[in-house]
């Protein structure tokens, strides 16, 4: 499902989000279904929804090696786009636009942080 909402266009995301949740009710140990699942979140919530999954999928019994690659590339986004949000003025912003740059400098920094903690062993 998630394949074909990838090559073919339909929108298949909740039915392959679905299996692969069953797929994890079946086997809690293996990792592989939540890097899955970090792939279909894409960067919905500026790429916290996504590292959550990579994470869970590093830290279960049966980790998957790709997910290390993963978590790398978003946290070099991270970085990026918290080096970027540094320059960046909101004081002549109105206060409804204000509010969206802070919870998006609130996550980025968020990811950010979670990038500075991680052990570089990979």
């Amino acid at each position: 499902a998630r394949y074909q909402n990838e090559l073919a266009g339909v929108d298949t995301e909740l039915l392959a989000e679905r299996f692969y949740y069953q797929a994890l009710s079946v086997a809690p140990q293996i990792g592989m279904p939540f890097n899955q699942l970090g792939t279909l979140a894409g960067s919905k919530f500026y790429n916290v929804e996504a590292t959550y999954c990579y994470l869970r999928c590093i830290q279960s019994e049966v980790s998957f090696e790709g997910a290390y690659g993963n978590l790398k590339r978003l946290y070099d986004k991270a970085a990026k786009m918290y080096h970027q949000l540094k320059k960046c003025e909101t004081r002549k912003l109105s206060p409804s636009k204000k509010r969206g740059k802070d919870i998006k400098r609130l996550l980025v920094s968020f990811m950010y942080l979670q990038s500075l903690l991680q052990p570089k062993s990979r």
